[in-house]
């Protein structure tokens, strides 16, 4: 096994962590749990809960994370408890969210060819003036809201919850004395989370950086760093693979 005796920190929240952490135990290797992120109900409901409410006159309802599935579809439960109004179909943008929203007993009737919110924009079925509902963290890139404007969309960002970006500084210490083999980043979040815990970024010059997407990898672009390996598919899987790929 080419991660057997490998320490591995992991970025993200440690409910989340459990199909990586899982993973690369199997592969031999030592997962080190430093959770960069954590997330929150929104500061103010008021805008998904009329989100949820207003369905009916929706075309999409986009989800971009499972936990914004976790926010989001609640609202729309509490909405329309008999099912969705007719007409609205549901996107996501990769196959973990999918998963998600098929965990939750709702219907998934698009995702793009491949986990990217800008692949999203341009693969997602759209007819002119079509309402748009895009439930996701307060902290979502624009991209993708003026990517779908500019297809003629009429899109409504609404924020389904906030994502806290921010460590332990002494996890993150422990975690890199001694150096670890690797790093994990399952997105641009858990980038900044994790950097926020340290004095001094460079420490991570001559640690293998290893991003889910290539979203992911350029948050580190600020810092000075560069991802050693991104994940493709840019799935929990594919950055299994990309680890193996890496120290093979």
């Amino acid at each position: 096994m080419t991660l057997a005796g490998r320490r591995i920190v992991v970025t993200r929240t440690e409910e989340q962590a459990g199909s990586l952490v899982d993973g690369l135990r199997q592969r031999g290797a030592t997962p080190v749990l430093v959770p960069s992120i954590r997330f929150e109900p929104p500061e103010d409901p008021t805008p998904l809960i009329e989100a949820a409410r207003d369905l009916a006159e929706a075309a999409w309802v986009v989800f971009t994370s499972a936990t914004g599935v976790l926010y989001g579809w609640a609202a729309i439960q509490q909405a329309w408890p008999d099912g969705l109004p007719d007409g609205v179909r549901v996107a996501a943008v990769g196959s973990g969210t999918a998963d998600a929203l098929r965990a939750v007993g709702a219907p998934v009737d698009f995702v793009p060819h491949e986990a990217l919110g800008d692949v999203l924009v341009e693969e997602l079925p759209l007819s002119k003036d079509d309402r748009v509902v895009l439930l996701r963290s307060h902290i979502g890139r624009e991209a993708l809201a003026t990517g779908l404007d500019a297809r003629g969309a009429d899109v409504r960002d609404v924020p389904a919850y906030r994502t806290i970006t921010e460590a332990d500084p002494e996890a993150a210490a422990a975690a890199l004395d001694p150096a670890p083999d690797a790093i994990t980043f399952t997105s641009p979040s858990t980038v900044r989370g994790f950097l926020t815990a340290l004095s001094n970024p460079a420490r991570l010059t001559d640690v293998p950086l290893v991003a889910i997407g290539p979203v992911t990898a350029a948050a580190l672009d600020p810092a000075g760093l560069r991802a050693a390996a991104v994940a493709d598919p840019h799935t929990v899987s594919g950055l299994l693979d990309a680890l193996d790929r890496l120290f093979s």
